[in-house]
């Protein structure tokens, strides 16, 4: 099955009117902490990373396939939008994403199986 992608390039209404583009850039893995993966995105001039705890995903993945980069790049996107749309400031904080928040962006991207 060929990959379509939903959320490598997307476009996001801010509260304030301004309509922004975000494109991914790249992926990564931080080897210190709970290995989280990481997705960066670029939003104008600027990259933001996206990252997923990597204990919550590998709690997440027991029992289910593995998600693909291709998947693990659009619950990260599908997050990034919400959390532009809702105004938030973009750092860490607000782009991590953990255990509820993981299980939560999978079901509505239909990614549960």
């Amino acid at each position: 099955m060929t990959y379509e992608p939903i959320y490598e390039r997307f476009e996001v209404d801010e509260p304030d009117g301004n309509r922004r583009e975000v494109f991914f850039v790249r992926a990564g893995t931080l080897a210190q902490g709970d290995r989280p993966e990481l997705f960066f995105f670029r939003i104008g001039g600027e990259e933001v990373a996206v990252g997923i705890s990597g204990s919550s995903l590998t709690r997440f993945e027991r029992g289910r396939k593995r998600l693909t980069r291709e998947q693990k790049i659009d619950v990260t996107g599908r997050w990034l939008k919400r959390q532009m749309k809702a105004g938030l400031y973009l750092d860490s904080r607000s782009l991590y994403i953990q255990d509820d928040e993981l299980a939560n962006l999978a079901g509505e991207l239909d990614y549960t199986e």
